[in-house]
């Protein structure tokens, strides 16, 4: 019989849990301070744990900021695969991968404005992110593909229209804040609502989002 039931993590699971705890708290504080600007005692000191205890799972501050950037390709890939998989229509896909990609983005990684920051790779960690990334663009751009072929997206182009979705997204990053009063789910379903309305084939008469347009403010009379 397995000890405690495997209710308990196992040391391997533990140490992946502490790994990831890491790397996003890291993502968090790069997002604030910028690559340069934050050290891996500032990761310590969030924490709450030695310097020489962070070297377990990293071995240094570059490796750290590589493993940040896995971790966002990771949560790109697996909000691809949920978008193919529930979706019906290309759209419906397009709209499921984006929303759970920038939740999870904003919301469990922390803003993480070094999406934005890859030149701050070099070599081949910076080579490998690169092909991740141009992987997960052809993807998404596969999901378009679809949709302009099952008639839910207007024929365009679909390389166009992953750049205007990912250049909305990212950019995000640059301006959510996490303690504000949008939540993470909010902001996501509001703006690729919004971003995917543009490719829409038939966009619905109305945005279903809680985040909501202001009703226009009545024009006053001018003078006779």
């Amino acid at each position: 019989m397995p000890r405690w039931a495997n209710a308990v993590p196992n040391r391997a699971e533990q140490q992946d849990l502490k790994r990831k705890a890491i790397i996003r708290e890291a993502a968090r504080i790069f997002s604030r301070r910028g690559c340069h600007g934050a050290t891996l005692d500032d990761v310590a000191d969030r924490l709450g744990v030695t310097k020489p205890a962070l070297y377990r799972y990293v071995r240094n501050k570059h490796d750290l900021l590589f493993a940040c950037h896995e971790e966002a390709m990771d949560i790109g890939d697996k909000a691809l695969e949920s978008g193919a998989a529930q979706g019906t229509t290309g759209l419906q896909k397009v709209r499921i991968a984006m929303t759970a990609y920038l939740s999870e983005m904003i919301g469990e990684l922390g803003v993480p404005v070094l999406i934005l920051e890859e030149n701050a790779l070099q070599g081949v960690e910076a080579e490998t992110i690169y092909a991740r990334r141009d992987a997960f663009e052809t993807r998404l751009r596969g999901l378009v593909e679809l949709g302009v072929q099952d008639g839910s997206i207007l024929p365009l182009n679909p390389k166009l229209a992953v750049f205007m979705l990912l250049g909305s997204v990212h950019w995000v990053t640059k301006w959510y804040k996490p303690d504000g009063a949008w939540s993470a789910d909010d902001v996501s379903d509001a703006l690729i609502e919004l971003a995917t309305r543009s490719l829409a084939a038939n966009p619905a008469h109305e945005l279903s989002a809680s985040i909501h347009i202001a009703a226009p403010v009545p024009l006053k009379p001018g003078p006779n």
